[in-house]
């Protein structure tokens, strides 16, 4: 990984917890989620056409574009379950856990390897975030069902990091992520439907009414940091390496949350996040 790649990455990572911040603050997840998606679409349009982007360019990567929003709509779903069947909390850093699902699928799927260095990095990585986001006292198998969801959800992350990153060394990224985001729009509707959440569309209008700036900065900001991940694939990153220096975002995640909640456990969050920092490092030096 060159320091350029590595530098989009790690300003990625520092964006990603304020977005994810700001939507925090909505009771209704799943409007939240799918007024969420509108931002990132409408932001997504209006920078392709600024960039006079070709749109039906995606022509070409129909069956990678398939794939990229299979994984959204996957890890969409599974995450809104897990918010309402289980604690976050508890199983939140099952679902950051992607470099895992990403070498699993990489190696079953496109055989791809990686060198013991950077196998070791992404352990590391892995643990770091797990115990940084783990809060005492709760525990994974209290509730099998949400645990799956999480499992899946991580999956569904790998899914589309994979094929994101082969898209965009044939599109530009921000087509990719214009068709992709609008997909979904209209993909969520009907399973939000079989889920029992009526009237989706409203609801969102209501958030946007009642809080229209703090949705905009969030869309604007997550649009931000994928667009520097799709950027980091197109100049050649290698996905297992970019999805796990973006794990940087955890501890930042973690800091935020406690600066808010008024709780830190500074001894095990410093070592969790120094086991973090070590494994990326390993896995910058070991993919250099």
């Amino acid at each position: 990984m060159t320091l350029f790649i590595a530098a989009m990455v790690v300003a990625s990572a520092c964006i990603h917890p304020f977005w994810n911040l700001l939507l925090k603050g909505d009771q209704d997840r799943v409007a939240s989620w799918w007024l969420f998606t509108v931002m990132l679409s409408g932001i997504g349009g209006i920078v392709c056409l600024i960039r006079g982007a070709e749109f039906m360019s995606i022509t070409a990567v129909l069956p990678l574009l398939s794939l990229s929003i299979l994984g959204q709509y996957i890890y969409g779903l599974t995450l809104i379950r897990i918010y309402e069947k289980g604690d976050l909390s508890a199983y939140y850093p099952i679902v950051r856990a992607s470099p895992v699902g990403v070498v699993i699928l990489g190696y079953i799927f496109l055989g791809n390897s990686y060198g013991l260095l950077v196998l070791l990095g992404i352990i590391c990585s892995v643990i770091g975030g797990f115990w940084l986001q783990k809060k005492p006292g709760r525990r994974l198998l209290d509730d099998p069902k949400t645990l799956a969801f999480a499992v899946i959800c991580m999956m569904g992350t790998a899914v589309y990091s994979i094929t994101d990153s082969q898209a965009v060394q044939i599109v530009a990224p921000e087509v990719l992520f214009f068709w992709v985001e609008t997909t979904m729009i209209f993909a969520y509707l009907p399973a939000f439907w079989l889920l029992g959440q009526r009237h989706v569309v409203p609801r969102a209008a209501q958030l946007m009414r009642v809080r229209p700036v703090r949705h905009l900065v969030a869309g604007g900001l997550a649009y931000a940091s994928y667009m520097l991940i799709l950027a980091a694939y197109s100049y050649g990153g290698d996905v297992a390496t970019v999805t796990t220096v973006r794990q940087l975002s955890i501890p930042i995640s973690v800091v935020l949350g406690a600066m808010m909640l008024k709780e830190m456990l500074l001894g095990r969050r410093f070592i969790a996040s120094l086991l973090l920092v070590v494994g990326i490092v390993l896995v910058i030096v070991g993919s250099s």
